[in-house]
């Protein structure tokens, strides 16, 4: 059985001026281009992140338009899979496989692009199970107490999250507003076996600045994730409690200003419902 996974968006332009395209591209996707490859004038690719699908702006002669690279190790066997879903192979051309799916878009089967020491999957403990339950795409409604005695400020907000390096960690992504400006931030949550606590990293673009949040806590019985860190506020050292709890609704996700008396009060909260990425 090949190893195959998506590969590349190939953005196919029919123009005499690639590179006019290419800076198109660049700029609508707000991304660099990769410096030119010697002796492949019909190609240039954007700079993207190792865990994303590689962007290629590829001239062509025939009509514009967007299609797919499978890479795959093993490349007349993947042709072979695709053709029993019911694909077509077009043409092969030097090293790749054209085909048509049943649907009648274009897609090519390519050789890896990218290294392929990719760490198996990750067999944890359950509270790493736990974790990885938690993945997938997130819509809620934040509520950000900026005065502790006054009405919290409203916002409508994303979350996505995701395992990272095998499932050994979960990287969060939320993003959504705060006193009318946006707001982004991004988590890393883990498990530390030998510790036997949950530890979380958080930066953001309103509450953390320049500096890195980090939390820490036991696993308890009732299930929640309550991590604690601390920051500086002034001469004093604050605290900061952030919970994590599955609800019959999806995800509550609360965070704590503590005072150094050891008063907290409420700070975020966001109820996390299940979408589709799409939505």
């Amino acid at each position: 059985m090949p190893t195959s996974k998506l590969s590349t968006l190939v953005i196919d332009c029919n123009t005499e001026d690639l590179s006019a395209a290419a800076e198109f591209w660049s700029a609508a996707l707000r991304r660099e281009l990769c410096p030119p490859q010697p002796g492949h004038d019909r190609y240039r690719d954007l700079v993207c992140a190792p865990a994303e699908p590689l962007i290629m702006i590829q001239r062509v002669e025939h009509e514009s338009r967007v299609h797919l690279d499978i890479e795959s190790d093993d490349i007349d066997a993947e042709v072979v899979r695709l053709q029993g879903l019911g694909a077509k192979p077009i043409e092969r051309v030097r090293t790749w496989v054209v085909m048509e799916a049943p649907t009648g878009q274009r897609f090519c089967v390519v050789r890896p692009q990218r290294p392929t020491h990719v760490a198996p999957p990750y067999a944890g403990t359950p509270a790493h199970a736990g974790l990885s339950a938690l993945a997938g795409h997130y819509r809620g409604t934040t509520r950000t107490y900026l005065d502790p005695s006054g009405p919290p400020e409203e916002s409508q907000d994303t979350l996505t999250i995701e395992p990272v390096l095998a499932g050994r960690w979960l990287r969060l992504q939320w993003f959504g507003s705060a006193m009318a400006k946006p707001r982004q931030g991004e988590m890393l949550l883990g498990f530390h076996v030998d510790a036997g606590e949950y530890e979380l990293t958080w930066v953001d673009t309103f509450h953390t600045g320049s500096s890195i949040l980090v939390s820490r806590g036991k696993a308890r019985e009732d299930g929640v994730i309550a991590v604690l860190g601390s920051y500086s506020a002034g001469s004093e050292t604050w605290g900061w409690r952030t919970e994590f709890e599955r609800t019959d609704a999806g995800l509550a996700m609360r965070a704590f200003n503590i005072l150094p008396t050891g008063e907290a009060f409420p700070a975020i909260e966001t109820i996390w419902r299940p979408t589709l990425a799409s939505e």
